[in-house]
Parts: C-alpha cells; sequence; structure tokens
C-alpha cells in the first residue's frame, strides 16, 4: 500500500510538473485553467472579491490585479489630481478584454493625453468592478474597502447583474452577497493539474448572461423595489463618504435600439421580448435615479451604437465596445475632473438639453 501511494504520489507530481512546463512554453500562469477559482477571495461584508495581486494569463485571459484589489497598475498617491472610481460587475472589470483594454484604463488614457496637451491635470481612474457583482456587493465593498482611498468621483455601471432578484417576488430566495469558493477549492487552483481535469476534461456549462429564457419573466413589484432601495443606498454611502457618485447607463443587448444579439436574450420572439422589457426597465430606474438625486447622467445606452462590435454577449464590451464607453464617459467627465465645471452645472445642462 505504502510503495502504491508513492507511486500515485510521483505520478501526479511528474503531470503537475510537465503541466506546468507546457503552460509556461505558452506563456500562460499556472492558474490558467482554474480560472474561477482563482479570481476571488472571502470578503467580510460582500461575500467575495478579487484576489489581490493576481495574474492570470491564458488564450482567454490577460488579467492583472493590484495589490490593493483593482484590476490595473498599482495605486499611486493622487497628489492633487482628481481620483475617479468606477463601480460595477464584469463589464466594468473588463471580462472579455486583456489588460489595459477595459474602459477605466482606456479612459484614463485619454484623459492623461488631453492633460498633456492643455495643462490640465491628470486624473486617476480606478476599476472596481468585480465580476458578478450586484448594488448590494458594490455598496458593502465601497464602504468597507473603497470609500478609504477618498475618491472624488464615483460613477456607477451596473444593474444588469440584479436581474436574478429583479424577477423574484421573494427577495430572500438568492443570497445577495454569495460566498468565494472554498478554501480547498481555492487551494487546489494552484495546481495545474487539477484545473486541467477539472474545467479542461470536465469543463461547466458556458455561463449565461441573460434571465430565464421565459416570455412570463418580468420584473417584480418586490424586486422592483429592492431594487430601488439598493441603489438609492449606495448613492448615499457614495456621497455619506464625501465623494460625488456620477451614473452611467449600461450598454445592453436588451436595448430596444441593438441590432444583432437578440440570440443572447432567448430563443423565441416573446422571450427575447421579456428580456428586453427587463433591460429598459434597468435603464430607466437608472435614469430615473439620477435625476431623483440630482446627479450627473452619463446616458451610454442612448449615445452608443449596439451590435456585435460593440458587445461580444448579453452585456460584456468588445475591445471596441471599450474604447465606445470611454469615450463617451470622458466626454461628460471632462469639463467635471479639470474643474470647468462642477456637477450641478453639468446637471442643469443635461435638463435644459433638447
Amino acid at each position: 500500500m505504502i510503495a502504491m501511494a508513492m507511486g500515485i504520489a510521483i505520478a501526479l507530481a511528474a503531470a503537475e510538473l510537465s503541466l506546468r512546463i507546457y503552460v509556461t512554453s505558452r506563456g500562460w500562469t499556472p492558474n490558467c485553467y482554474a480560472t474561477g477559482l482563482a479570481f476571488f477571495i472571502p470578503h467580510p461584508t460582500a461575500g467575495y472579491t478579487l484576489r489581490p495581486g493576481l495574474r492570470l494569463k491564458s488564450t482567454t485571459y490577460d488579467v492583472t490585479v493590484n495589490q490593493d484589489g483593482f484590476r490595473g497598475p498599482p495605486l499611486e498617491s493622487s497628489q492633487g489630481r482628481p481620483r475617479l472610481v468606477v463601480l460595477g460587475g464584469s463589464s466594468v472589470f473588463g471580462y472579455l478584454v486583456p489588460d489595459g483594454q477595459d474602459s477605466c484604463r482606456v479612459l484614463e488614457e485619454m484623459l492623461d493625453a488631453e492633460a498633456a496637451s492643455d495643462s490640465a491635470p491628470q486624473a486617476e481612474v480606478i476599476n472596481a468592478g468585480v465580476p458578478g457583482y450586484n448594488l448590494t456587493q458594490c455598496c458593502e465593498r465601497y464602504r468597507a474597502d473603497i470609500a478609504a482611498l477618498q475618491p472624488d468621483f464615483v460613477l456607477l455601471y451596473l444593474g444588469w447583474n440584479d436581474t436574478p432578484f429583479l424577477i423574484r417576488e421573494n427577495q430572500n430566495e438568492l443570497d445577495r452577497t454569495p460566498a468565494a469558493p472554498g478554501w480547498l477549492k481555492r487551494f487546489l487552483s494552484h495546481s495545474v493539474l487539477y484545473g486541467f481535469v477539472r474545467y479542461r476534461l470536465f469543463p461547466a456549462q458556458n455561463p449565461v448572461f441573460a434571465p430565464p429564457a421565459l416570455s412570463t419573466t418580468k420584473v417584480s413589484e418586490s424586486g422592483g423595489l429592492k431594487f430601488r432601495q439598493e441603489l438609492q443606498r449606495l448613492i448615499d454611502v457614495i456621497e455619506e463618504s464625501g465623494a460625488l457618485p456620477i451614473i452611467s447607463t449600461q450598454v445592453m443587448a436588451a436595448d430596444p435600439n441593438c441590432q444583432g444579439l437578440d440570440a443572447f436574450l432567448g430563443d423565441s420572439d416573446e422571450q427575447i421580448e421579456a428580456n428586453r422589457r427587463i433591460g429598459t426597465w434597468i435603464t430607466e430606474q437608472m435614469r430615473r435615479a439620477a435625476a431623483e438625486n440630482g446627479i450627473l447622467l452619463i446616458d451610454c445606452a442612448a449615445e452608443l451604437p449596439c451590435d456585435s462590435s460593440i458587445l461580444g454577449d448579453a452585456i460584456h464590451l468588445t475591445a471596441e465596445g471599450h474604447r465606445a464607453v470611454a469615450r463617451c464617459w470622458k466626454q461628460a467627465l471632462a469639463p467635471l475632473l479639470s474643474g470647468q465645471a462642477d456637477s450641478a452645472q453639468l446637471t442643469t445642462e443635461q435638463e435644459n438639453a433638447p
């Protein structure tokens, strides 16, 4: 028995070493197969958060998370620069793009280029997107981790991840702060062999980024009320921290003007229309919250085209989509970040626009 156990251990070690040599030769990181486990660690109030210091490289991902737990380069002292934090889920994080191509990085580069040409102060943009995050999780993580960074502005690009709660009458049916993978799975994620066997040989089903494909799916009364309450709570927490909240609508396949992406919303015209109504409802609630709170609205959903060049699925931006959203944000934010206008002025101009 001892000899058998030693033989198995030697075989597993050899397989692990061989796979590590292989993935290294491809330029990948050892966690390249167990991506879902590698991303997250427990968070005391939000359930889970990004793993600080994560480096993940595969054919699909090229992701760096800094030591503060945000995608992108290390944070630096703002040194008088405006600090902008962008909150949301995987659409902010940049689910489909490599490092440097998410909207936050592109926006910072655009702002830096403009600052260099007219001597305006540069802005720091922090990507605080976490895949899967809903309104509750964004609020909890902001209160626990982000408020201490003393951001000047907080941009909200979110809403779609709350659809599972929106369509339920019983709001206690689902956990709004789901836990990170267990410690054993997180430990095993460091093994190339485990990741290869578990996720390459026996892959899970592809994730679905739309509500259940039923024609009867709709926003429930309790779901709609809870969404508005959680959105308002997030706005209030941001304002209490001394930062200025800004709302951006999301570009999504559920937008009535979106072309060629209906397959991500359902298999029939009735199903597609039901999910489109949910997306429209979310967008309208974001516009309503901005109006009721007198805060700046960046209406990307209305201003940008929506097709397969912008979205890679129901909600995630392509590289071109991230650039388009960054340009939309920059146009609205540049006067605010440079101090040429305040939020009240921009909101008034927005209200008076034809």
